[in-house]
């Protein structure tokens, strides 16, 4: 009724109501504020569905949720947005993740509940007088198989059928009663969908079996985690079924990423700088040789030029 009220006060009045008129700053929500709840934007806030139950998860971090008269428009402001703006919001990533965990922790605890059952259902311990009960029953029994018996050897066939019968009367009374003392108070059995205790009653009468499973069905733990299952299949199904892009990493992740990066960026242009300056080594070094070479030749081909020339003159 309180958050209805203060729903109610900042749609008419806005949020800023209890601001002082000097501090306000007039600025429009948006999805993306602190305050609204990404987990309810991405599908489904867990923490408003076990108030006041066993399954309590206490509060959110966020203010602002479904309930909100507020949401519904940041809803549709969220549900403009692509798919790949969303992966890079993360949300869907961080709603995921609670609830696998939330799942994780009642699975464990069905086990727990499962195993305590198991303790609860089996025989109770006969007492004396339960014993002594039992054991009357048995005596007549012994004796009513005898005399049977008896009769039989004499000849008597209808006295030993009278006495047999009811020696296996007795038997039905011991294992009869046997069952009803030794049986537990009760039979509990556990949900698979929230870990709830829940007593397995008989169909002697179908009415109340009926109502209990109704009320089961109906109470805020059993549609609490039935929600926080369903969403969680669909969005497993979802991202199974969506293409191979992979959703971006968290921010220390993307921080790693990056550095890794820049390290293969740095080696990149160290190797090739490294191999520039070889290529510019190697030119120069080819450079010097060919230009030796060069001078040599003309100053070898002068000199001979002058040899021949002297000989010729001498012989004229």
């Amino acid at each position: 009724m309180v958050d209805a009220t203060r729903a109610l006060l900042d749609e008419l009045m806005g949020r800023e109501r209890n601001v002082p008129l000097d501090k306000r700053t007039g600025k429009s929500l948006k999805f993306s504020d602190p305050e609204v709840c990404k987990y309810a934007l991405a599908g489904l806030c867990p923490y408003g569905l076990f108030k006041n139950t066993r399954s309590d998860l206490g509060l959110c971090k966020f203010e602002l949720h479904a309930e909100d008269l507020q949401f519904e428009a940041l809803q549709k402001e969220w549900e403009a947005v692509s798919e790949r703006d969303k992966a890079k919001y993360g949300y869907e990533r961080d709603l995921l993740e609670l609830l696998t965990q939330l799942a994780r922790d009642m699975d464990r605890k069905i086990v727990r509940q499962k195993e305590r059952a198991e303790q609860d259902n089996r025989p109770r311990a006969l007492s004396a007088d339960d014993r002594e009960k039992l054991d009357a029953i048995k005596a007549k029994e012994v004796v009513a198989l005898e005399k049977s018996e008896a009769l039989a050897e004499e000849g008597d066939v209808d006295g030993s059928q009278l006495f047999a019968t009811q020696a296996e009367a007795f038997a039905q009374q011991h294992a009869e009663l046997l069952k009803s003392l030794s049986a537990p108070e009760r039979v509990m059995t556990v949900c698979e969908i929230c870990g709830v205790f829940m007593q397995q009653l008989d169909n002697s009468d179908p009415k109340r079996k009926a109502r209990a499973e109704e009320d089961h069905l109906q109470g805020k733990q059993y549609l609490g985690w039935k929600a926080i299952r369903d969403t969680l299949a669909a969005m497993q199904e979802r991202m199974r079924s969506a293409p191979a892009e992979p959703l971006p990493p968290p921010p220390r992740e993307r921080s790693r990423e990056r550095d890794r990066e820049r390290d293969r960026e740095y080696d990149r242009h160290s190797h090739r700088s490294s191999r520039d300056r070889e290529r510019d080594r190697s030119y120069r070094e080819r450079d010097r040789g060919y230009g030796g070479s060069e001078s040599g030749g003309r100053y070898d081909r002068g000199a001979n030029y002058e040899r021949e020339r002297d000989r010729d003159y001498r012989r004229r």
